[in-house]
């Protein structure tokens, strides 16, 4: 049922990531490099993150899906084994109890928080770029011994 693997493989992004705790020691001289490796952190980033947007859509209309049929052909049943009256309200309150329909909104509750995630990491790069660019060229913060 679930789009998303049991563990999702962040391990190239992570290298990415953890350039940033670089970013206070980096010189101009070596700028660039850093420069670069932030925009292609970014760039798999934000390819993460469309994979996790396209698998939350998808856990979403399952979710949807599993609510419908709880609610068309598994509510009727169960109402009447607990001998409650077969009624439109119930049926909705029996949706929420339903096997499949918990299964797909904790497969939704985990496509929602790598989106989460996924922004997250794409901002702290693009963050990092930006600061970067800052410290590259403001003329301001030039010492005699800058790039020895």
């Amino acid at each position: 049922m679930s789009d998303l693997p049991d563990r999702v493989d962040v391990s190239r992004l992570a290298q990415y990531v953890n350039k940033i705790q670089e970013l206070s020691s980096i010189t101009k001289m070596m700028a660039p490099v850093y420069l670069q490796e932030y925009i292609v952190g970014q760039d798999v980033a934000a390819g993460l993150l469309a994979k996790a947007v396209q698998a939350d859509a998808r856990a979403k209309s399952k979710l949807e899906y599993a609510e419908s049929i709880a609610y068309l052909e598994r509510a009727k049943d169960y109402l009447e084994s607990k001998g409650i009256k077969d009624t439109s309200e119930a049926r909705k309150q029996y949706v929420n109890v339903d096997p499949d329909v918990v299964t797909a909104k904790d497969e939704k509750a985990k496509t929602e928080a790598l989106v989460t995630l996924m922004k997250s990491k794409l901002s702290q790069l693009r963050q990092a770029h930006d600061d970067l660019k800052k410290i590259t060229y403001d003329k301001g913060l030039d010492t005699p011994y800058e790039g020895m």
